[in-house]
């Protein structure tokens, strides 16, 4: 990409979207920023970065103007959450992503680029997986809307012929995290972490540089039209290891306390039905998709993003988990102990 190309993100005040804004920007690409009146702008107010007042929500009319002319799309906006509404989910993800595809103008767009999620594959045990395997519904929201995306953009790119790719990420870290490290950080914090089986099974991160790295491969590689990849780090890691890398480089008490995964997997279900009956605002604190984070075993296979994309990814998983780990330090004063 260069300065002849105008690039076009969303979500741009997010994890990714703010590191990809600044890897376009040293890319020479010119950039436009979808941001949302409530969204802390501060990061791009320090950027050579045009940013449009708007909301993926706000309907394809709205959003046509802002995405005129653009030659690259990066869809990086999304509502996470393991416990949200399904229909506010539904209306921004789905129906976001909607609205920007109605929106543009596809025989300009040289490249649409996705940011999808490895939660389009389900909550059980993904043993070197790979983008063969079919799409798993849990049932979940956020997995109900990731699969409904992918689904729409498949459709959408081969009726009105874009160019489109998306990319599956698992857990996303890097500097700026507002989702992974402050919940874990926070339940390290207020001494509330228990592993699951010791904290021994492994699992596969991916540092927010190698998903950035990734979208520009995306970008730019022909091969890798109407293709799916997974991005991660190439290498696993164990949630003890995680927990004792962030309580180290932070000033956490290493926590010591173990429950017997099978145990935390029967009370899933018990957990959620609860919280359903009384409607509570907060998820529990055991839930199906908690459960995945703390002890199901979630290792990739990435070769296929190093074979079509040309993807390696230049970051490894505990010198960035360490480089976050020190951002969060000396950036999140509430993170910090005693807090």
């Amino acid at each position: 990409m260069n300065s002849q190309d105008i690039a076009y993100v969303t979500g741009a005040t997010g994890l990714v979207g703010s590191h990809l804004v600044e890897r376009l920007l040293k890319e020479g690409c010119r950039v436009r920023a979808l941001v949302r009146e409530t969204s802390d702008t501060s990061h791009l107010e320090k950027l050579d970065v045009t940013r449009v007042r708007g909301d993926v929500t706000d309907g394809a009319d709205a959003l046509a103007p802002g995405l005129k002319g653009v030659t690259h799309v990066f869809h990086c906006a999304a509502y996470v959450d393991d416990w949200g509404p399904r229909e506010r989910m539904v209306d921004v993800n789905v129906n976001g992503l909607r609205n920007v595809l109605e929106a543009l103008e596809p025989e300009g767009v040289r490249r649409f680029v996705f940011l999808s999620s490895l939660a389009v594959y389900g909550i059980a045990d993904q043993v070197d997986l790979d983008e063969s395997a079919p799409f798993v519904e849990t049932g979940d929201n956020y997995n109900f809307t990731k699969i409904a995306c992918e689904r729409l953009l498949r459709t959408f790119a081969r009726e009105r012929g874009l160019a489109a790719v998306s990319l599956r990420p698992p857990y996303i870290y890097g500097p700026r995290d507002r989702q992974f490290f402050p919940r874990v950080c926070t339940a390290l914090r207020d001494g509330q972490w228990a592993y699951l089986s010791g904290g021994r099974i492994p699992f596969a991160l991916a540092s927010v540089q190698n998903v950035v790295e990734a979208c520009l491969l995306a970008a730019s590689r022909d091969e890798a039209v109407d293709e799916a990849f997974i991005i991660a780090d190439g290498e696993s890691i164990t949630r003890r290891e995680l927990v004792e890398i962030l309580c180290d480089e932070i000033g956490y008490e290493r926590p010591t306390k173990s429950v017997p995964r099978v145990v935390a997997r029967m009370l899933c279900p018990v957990s959620e039905g609860l919280a359903r009956l009384f409607r509570a605002r907060t998820p529990p604190r055991i839930s199906r998709f908690r459960y995945k984070f703390a002890a199901t075993h979630l290792t990739f296979d990435i070769s296929k993003a190093r074979r079509v994309l040309g993807y390696e990814p230049k970051c490894s998983t505990r010198d960035a988990l360490r480089t976050t780990a020190r951002w969060f330090r000396d950036n999140r004063r509430d993170l910090l102990p005693g807090n």
